[in-house]
């Protein structure tokens, strides 16, 4: 049997993450003439910390394709951009790419398969966009599940990767502190609502 994932219900409420493709491809074949794929998948708190919600919009796909996946890979990318470092699907239970990840039993797929899980990319389209609420992935650090120090990946169908990029917390938890941000001190007294 395949192991399963459990459902994060503790996702912190106002954390916003994305990742923002480059400007250039990493696997440049789909594009002779430079560029890349243009866009970003951003991830926050689903409803009442209930998974993450995961919003992909990409534009400037391969023309004529096929196009199809793109997945949470176990590592970041490093400085030089190198797709082929970031490693493996984010697998936390070690499920394996074998079988294929079954759609209509999400808990037992890789916890990266985001394409596997909520529909991959249709071949022929030079544009994609799709909003879901992916209930195994985590936004606690240091959870099982937790993603925002990885990255995601694009590939063609063969699974070469065409491109990638980490994640990056662009809004804190609410109630988190930011690194070089002071808090306000002292109280208000009051006085009279003018």
């Amino acid at each position: 049997a395949l192991p399963t994932a459990a459902a994060v219900t503790n996702n912190p409420s106002c954390l916003v993450a994305e990742a923002v493709l480059p400007e250039n491809a990493w696997q440049k074949n789909g594009f002779p003439n430079g560029g890349n794929i243009k866009g970003k998948v951003v991830a926050k708190s689903g409803d009442g910390g209930v998974g993450v919600q995961f919003n992909v919009e990409v534009s400037g796909l391969p023309e004529g394709g096929p196009f199809s996946t793109y997945h949470i890979h176990a590592k970041a990318v490093p400085e030089n951009g190198n797709c082929t470092a970031t490693g493996a699907h984010f697998d936390p239970t070690e499920r394996g790419e074998d079988p294929a990840c079954d759609k209509s039993k999400p808990e037992t797929c890789q916890i990266g398969d985001l394409a596997g899980k909520h529909g991959a990319i249709p071949a022929g389209n030079t544009t994609f966009s799709a909003s879901y609420v992916d209930k195994y992935a985590s936004l606690v650090e240091g959870s099982d599940t937790y993603f925002l120090d990885r990255s995601i990946v694009f590939h063609f169908p063969n699974k070469t990767r065409i491109t990638c990029a980490n994640f990056k917390i662009t809004e804190p938890a609410c109630g988190a502190s930011t690194t070089g941000v002071a808090a306000p001190t002292g109280s208000n007294t009051g006085g009279a609502p003018s």
